[in-house]
């Protein structure tokens, strides 16, 4: 099994939006089992996630997370069978997403391609890099045409790997992800769905680099 740690010490980047929807495009490509977890107070993936049995869904799967039993939770989703375990996170640059980052087989960091996100980005990055994880960046939450995507793609690239596939803001985002749905369901054909595929098999590509590597 390989885990994905969601994080972004910044509020507002995406990083709920992000995991739930790789955890589903994930699913919808055949990969799983899949399995959703969600270490913020604010339980917004987790909240996702009711909604979701709710509207019938029965994947992704969901797991609860303690801190202190961490590694055994996650080798026994492992030993029952598991491929991809998705956690999002508080946004922290504390020491629960320390703990977190060092069970990661990869960091991804959303980022918003802004001078703001940049910035905060600088006081977090460092805790990143202790963990001697391999991370990347997604640039989410973007708006075409603005000139600070290519400005923050290039700064990012000085620090780190960024993901070629771009989350863009989409209504369809917001709107699905309030009913435990996502674009991969309401529009399977449309822009969003298309881009969140890419953006799996992005992610997947670097596991298997760094795996590789």
């Amino acid at each position: 099994m390989k885990t994905i740690v969601v994080a972004n010490q910044k509020g507002g980047s995406g990083k709920s939006t992000i995991t739930v929807h790789l955890a589903a495009a994930a699913e919808h490509a055949g990969h799983g089992p899949i399995i959703l977890s969600d270490t913020d107070p604010q339980g917004t993936s987790g909240d996702w996630f009711n909604q979701r049995k709710k509207s019938g869904f029965d994947t992704p799967l969901y797991a609860s997370l303690v801190l202190s039993e961490l590694r055994r939770k996650i080798q026994a989703l492992h030993e029952a069978g598991a491929a991809y375990l998705f956690i999002d996170t508080a946004p922290s640059i504390g020491a629960v997403n320390a703990d977190l980052f060092a069970v990661a087989d990869l960091i991804l960091i959303p980022l918003n391609p802004t001078p703001a996100d940049l910035r905060a980005l600088v006081k977090g990055l460092p805790l990143v890099r202790q963990s001697g994880r391999p991370f990347s960046f997604v640039l989410a939450r973007v708006r075409p045409k603005l000139k600070n995507n290519e400005g923050a793609a290039m700064a990012l690239e000085a620090l780190g790997l960024v993901l070629p596939t771009r989350m863009h803001e989409r209504v369809i985002y917001a709107e699905t992800f309030a009913h435990g749905k996502t674009a991969l369901e309401i529009e399977p054909n449309g822009v969003a769905a298309l881009e969140i595929a890419a953006l799996w098999q992005a992610v997947k590509e670097r596991l298997e680099e760094n795996e590789n590597s």
